[in-house]
């Protein structure tokens, strides 16, 4: 469950919700911290709201098109690369 995950995470790691909410920061705008752990909800309703509450970061981004769970998270990693190099 949820709370077992959070406990494990990493000592230091932040937790970066990809979630189309109203708090949510544009992935353009948004800078990726060093140690961090991504979740991606289900495709169907998304993140659970303990998740969101927990998370230490939330982050979104505008797309005309439906997307899956792994080509959000494609995304996500790809804009990570591109603002460490």
């Amino acid at each position: 469950d949820f709370e077992e995950f959070y406990e494990q995470l990493p000592k230091g790691a932040m937790l970066v919700g990809v979630e189309l909410d109203d708090r949510a920061i544009p992935l353009e705008t948004f800078e990726h911290p060093k140690n961090c752990v991504y979740l991606l909800g289900a495709e169907d309703h998304g993140l659970p709201k303990r998740a969101i509450e927990k998370s230490h970061h939330l982050v979104k981004f505008s797309t005309t098109l439906s997307i899956n769970v792994a080509v959000a998270g494609s995304i996500v990693m790809y804009d990570r690369n591109l603002k460490s190099n």
